[in-house]
């Protein structure tokens, strides 16, 4: 039980939608081509109390009492309210499971080995299941072998020890391990249950207790106070033995376990491989705290022996539950750094623990009314930027953002402003996944990121009005949203190569599908214009863009390579440059011409399109994937696969996902075309 802190666990947020506020910070208006955007997110602040889960004792404040002139007794009677101190426990054997060898091999060694009560005459022993629902045994010299007889095969359980005096650590049988071994007192039990290998230390309480105590406790907390701290490794004592001697069977058919889900237990010393180190895990001062609470535990008004949890600090308030919630003066001991804390978290990876999208909002809207701040978080509300609320408990807020305790308080720093001045400009990024993000002026209508996909997302395009998008996938399949009408979709056609791209009409009422070998599939009023379907390509298609009137359309290969068709005139292209690296994008203005963009974000611009600045002198951490043009046509944005966004000309910089873990890579972007 050991207090430590709870690893987060990550949820990419590339289905959740990311509105109107950037997760990564500001680029200036880049000019030229070795202009980049700096990053930077806004905060999460959360201060907080303690540090466990605040049940029963908290560690620091039993020391603070003892410090105090308390006695144990005194100080678990406070923590476990309900309950009496007894001392009839008697000294029975329980069962550790190791959980090191959960499903694995046991190596054990030490002098005049055993099993089941017959001598080995070996050095080691090997456990294995035999893959029958029985184990095997093989014998021999140490635990590097070197090589293994077998033994015998002994059932589905077996007992392993040793005739030597084990009271005596140098005789101690012992866990063979990667890089030496680790002695235990009492034996080992193998057993096959549900199929699973476990190796149990069958061990009595109190030597039990001797490998636990200086796990959980520090034993130097003895000589604190001029010696009154023992007094804290007492109490630590009888709330380990309580707890260890009222668990139930787990489905290893142990007890209790070796690890902080259950208390942590090290056993007695640790040999380095050659033997000549020897590192006892016992203490001498915690030797002597279980001697004097020898049999004592804490008994309900039943009768039964209570469960007496515990933790490193209950921030200065119990969290009650089985016990009365009690105040706790004496974790506020100095030297507990956990008393209060305080953590700072970026806004995008709080997003990303917590898996709502962007962040609007976070407030505390329930606690339990014991301690400073209103006492431990019961209920936090989170509201992302399309207005969606999600409520969490707050030990699920905890858990996911791995704080010390459900004891906190959040602060939201005001995010940046990126969309105010930005003259209602904005863009939307699209997941392989089919997750939308949308930011400032470019509204949310929603996303394929809940759906199962028989393809994934290739392409987005904005409607004639900006109020609506399509989403296309690489089997043709076509998802609408907003004001985004379907015109039909190639998903029930076989295709000789992949959809790559969807291109609208200029009135929005209808669009092509480009696939990889320049194949068109013209839909709503479309009017198909050439491809390069028949044609041998040198290198496939990834991207189009259509002409001003609509009447034509160019297709770009990834070597630079242009094909013009209808209306659309050529203006050049890279086909004959050997490229740094291939072309992913292309944008049109209206003025003429076109510009290419490879995947380091260099830029080719094909007059009359200006170049306004590019990534390509830039270290990307993800390559560029797409591209999209101011609605003025003087400038462009970037994108990158992680939803890195490079903003130049006059294009301003509205935010980013570079912060985020993403379910899925960013495959395209798109601009209102309004």
């Amino acid at each position: 039980m050991q207090a430590t802190q709870v690893r987060n666990p990550r949820r990419g947020g590339s289905r959740w939608l990311a509105a109107v506020v950037a997760l990564v910070a500001a680029a200036a208006t880049l000019t030229s081509a070795a202009s980049g955007a700096a990053a930077a997110a806004d905060d999460v602040t959360i201060t907080g109390h303690g540090w466990g889960h605040g049940r029963g004792m908290g560690q620091y404040g039993a020391l603070g009492y003892a410090l105090q002139g308390a006695s144990y007794a005194d100080i678990v009677r406070h923590y476990y309210g309900g309950t009496t101190l007894a001392s009839d426990a008697g000294n029975p054997e329980i069962t550790v499971e190791l959980s090191a060898l959960t499903g694995k091999d046991t190596i054990l060694t030490g002098p005049g080995l055993w099993v089941n009560g017959e001598s080995t005459g070996t050095g080691a022993v090997l456990v294995r299941a035999d893959g029958v629902g029985g184990l095997n045994l093989y014998t021999a010299a140490s635990c590097a072998g070197p090589a293994w007889t077998l033994w015998k095969n002994l059932g589905s359980g077996l007992t392993v020890g040793s005739s030597a005096d084990t009271t005596q650590q140098s005789q101690q049988t012992r866990v063979c391990e990667a890089t030496g071994s680790r002695g235990y007192r009492g034996v080992f039990r193998v057993v096959l249950a549900g199929g699973v290998q476990y190796t149990w230390n069958q061990v009595t309480a109190e030597d039990y207790l001797r490998g636990v105590v200086p796990r959980e406790m520090p034993s130097s907390w003895s000589t604190q106070g001029a010696g009154k701290g023992i007094e804290a490794l007492k109490a630590q004592a009888v709330a380990a033995r309580g707890y260890a001697l009222s668990g139930s069977k787990s489905s290893s058919g142990a007890i209790t376990c070796d690890t902080t889900a259950c208390q942590v237990y090290g056993g007695s010393a640790t040999w380095s491989a050659d033997g000549s180190q020897v590192t006892s895990l016992e203490a001498a001062s915690s030797d002597t705290a279980v001697a004097a609470t020898r049999s004592q535990v804490m008994r309900t008004s039943g009768g039964a022996i209570a469960r007496t949890e515990f933790s490193s600090s209950t921030g200065g308030y119990t969290a009650g539950g089985v016990f009365p919630a009690v105040v706790d003066d004496g974790d506020a001991i100095g030297g507990n750094a956990n008393h209060n804390w305080s953590t700072t978290l970026s806004r995008a990876s709080v997003t990303s623990a917590l898996g709502v999208g962007a962040i609007a909002s976070i407030q505390v809207t329930g606690r339990n009314g014991l301690g400073a701040d209103g006492g431990r978080v019961t209920q936090v509300t989170v509201t992302n930027m399309a207005g969606t609320v999600s409520t969490f408990t707050g030990n699920a807020f905890r858990s996911r953002l791995g704080l010390k305790s459900d004891w906190f308080s959040v602060t939201v720093t005001a995010p940046v402003d990126y969309c105010s001045g930005s003259g209602g400009a904005g863009y939307w990024m699209a997941a392989s996944d089919g997750g939308v993000f949308a930011f400032c002026g470019a509204g949310y209508y929603g996303s394929a990121g809940g759906l199962r996909l028989t393809s994934p997302v290739v392409a987005m395009a904005s409607t004639a009005s900006g109020q609506g998008y399509w989403l296309v996938a690489s089997d043709g399949g076509v998802f609408s949203y907003g004001d985004a009408a379907f015109f039909g979709s190639t998903g029930a056609i076989k295709l000789n190569k992949p959809i790559v791209d969807i291109l609208p009409t200029a009135t929005g009422n209808g669009y092509w599908l480009i696939a990889t070998d320049g194949g068109v599939f013209a839909f709503g009023d479309a009017a198909f214009r050439g491809s390069t379907g028949a044609i041998r390509l040198n290198k496939p298609i990834v991207t189009s863009q259509r002409t001003p009137s609509g009447n034509g359309y160019w297709l770009i290969a990834s070597d630079g390579g242009v094909f013009a068709f209808g209306d659309a005139g050529f203006f050049g292209s890279t086909g004959a440059i050997r490229l740094n690296q291939p072309i992913v994008a292309a944008v049109a203005p209206a003025v003429g011409g076109y510009g290419l963009v490879a995947s380091d974000g260099g830029y080719f611009a094909f007059p009359p399109a200006q170049f306004y600045g590019s990534t390509g002198a830039i270290k990307l951490n993800k390559p560029i994937v797409t591209a999209s043009l101011t609605r003025s046509g003087a400038g462009y944005w970037m994108f990158a696969s992680d939803g890195g966004v490079f903003a130049f000309g006059d294009a301003p910089f509205l935010g980013s996902l570079g912060a985020l873990k993403l379910n899925a890579p960013i495959v395209d972007a798109a601009a209102p075309s309004r």
